[in-house]
């Protein structure tokens, strides 16, 4: 909600004594911000003109009809941005007191909340949204209605965003999420773009990007994936978890991803009649759900291992028009692989995309071609997927043990240099 300005005041500045003895008169409003805003309103007198208790000027010959009538203005003003939903800062007053305030127009009272749904209509009608992101964009714009129920355009400034992201911070702990570095960020980087998008229509608002007063924080990367050992003591707990269970199914879905690099969204999605079996070796084919393209994965054989158990021993539950895993919420799923991940002794905050940067490392480190990797996982270009491969001592370990380079041993049997004889 804007600020409610309580009635200004009128002082005289006494410590700015002019040579022929005037002082100026300033005009101070209530704190915002824990700041009190005063400006000087350009009119002086002297000390014994001041009338302190009825804010005036005495013996003015028409000073003080000048002064009430820029108090008056002032106020009138003040009033109008309030009625107007203007967010009052300690900028706007100055503009005000100054006379250079900028006069609202009709666009700039309109609600930025249209403008947004207008935008991502307009991207997703010529195609150039895809489903996943337009689901972001409206994750961002229900938090913007959480924090505040209605935002003009004019209400667009660094203090308004930055308590939004203040709100989001706060969200995010309530809810045991941390500070929500990821999600922050995206909801930035929208609203952002809707700020352009209003930019480019011509309508004035406010861009604290473009001035630099507010930035988007750098892309915190993700590096949490399973090591070798890891994925091994993950793929064991199939036998320790109690078959039909919500365990059993995420584990069986994660696994899968970890040796196929699919999305949670196309894991929940497949089918069994995706499934290439014609082929050596078998392989899944699938449109992906985020990028709309069509995706063929080869079934490895640990994958093809993992097939095996999610039928659940029912013959039945292998029909073509079946899906493959069993449906079950994100975040239920997220929460199952933590609970997992203990009890395989995995001390990492894992969640399932993390599988995509599991399969990402361990196909690269057994050889898999870089341009190959990134069509088994529906990127567009080599240097996305490059972002999903990571490293370790011990995959570094792992890897030196696959290739023979610099053997000492071949060093060593180079032919030896001949001494050179001493000139008689």
């Amino acid at each position: 909600m804007a600020i409610k300005i309580q009635e200004p005041t009128l002082y005289l500045r006494v410590d700015k004594k002019k040579k022929d003895g005037k002082m100026p008169i300033c005009i101070r409003f209530q704190r915002i911000d824990k700041k009190e805003p005063k400006f000087s309103l350009g009119i002086n007198c002297s000390p014994e003109q001041w009338d302190e208790v009825g804010q005036r000027i005495l013996n003015s010959d028409g000073l003080d009809i000048i002064l009430q009538e820029e108090v008056n203005r002032i106020k009138k003003e003040v009033r109008n941005a309030e009625v107007n939903g203007v967010e009052i800062t300690k900028e706007l007053l100055k503009e005000i007191v100054s006379g250079k305030q900028k006069k609202y127009n009709q666009s700039e009272n309109q609600s930025f909340y249209y403008y947004f749904e207008e935008y991502i209509s307009k991207k997703r009608e010529i195609g150039k949204i895809q489903e996943s992101t337009w689901n972001t964009y409206q994750t961002t714009l229900r938090s913007l209605k959480e924090f505040r129920q209605e935002i003009r355009i004019i209400d667009i400034s660094k203090k308004l965003l930055d308590d939004f992201d203040k709100y989001l911070i706060k969200r995010g702990t309530e809810n045991h999420k941390g500070t929500v570095e990821g999600s922050r960020r995206n909801r930035i980087k929208h609203i952002r773009a809707v700020i352009r998008y209003i930019e480019d229509l011509r309508i004035p608002i406010k861009n604290p990007y473009k001035t630099l007063d507010l930035a988007i924080p750098n892309d915190k990367e993700n590096n949490i994936f399973l090591e070798i050992d890891e994925l091994r003591r993950m793929f064991c707990l199939i036998n320790k978890v109690k078959e039909k269970s919500i365990e059993y199914r995420v584990l069986l879905m994660y696994l899968f991803s970890c040796v196929t690099g699919i999305r949670i969204g196309d894991a929940l999605a497949v089918k069994w009649g995706d499934l290439d079996v014609e082929r050596s070796p078998i392989i899944l084919s699938f449109v992906a759900i985020k990028t709309k393209k069509c995706v063929s994965v080869p079934i490895f054989p640990l994958a093809e291992e993992v097939l095996m158990y999610a039928p659940e021993g029912n013959i039945d539950n292998v029909e073509r028009n079946k899906k493959i895993f069993h449906t079950y919420p994100q975040e239920l799923i997220n929460k199952t692989l933590r609970e997992l991940a203990k009890k395989a002794n995995i001390d990492k905050h894992i969640t399932f995309h993390s599988s995509r940067r599991t399969f990402a490392t361990l196909a690269i480190i057994q050889g898999i071609p870089l341009n190959d990797l990134k069509n088994y996982m529906g990127h567009s270009s080599t240097k996305t997927t490059e972002r999903y491969t990571k490293w370790s001592s011990s995959l570094a370990e792992y890897s030196a043990q696959k290739v023979d380079l610099f053997q000492v041993k071949e060093l060593l049997t180079s032919k030896k240099r001949t001494p050179r004889k001493n000139k008689p």
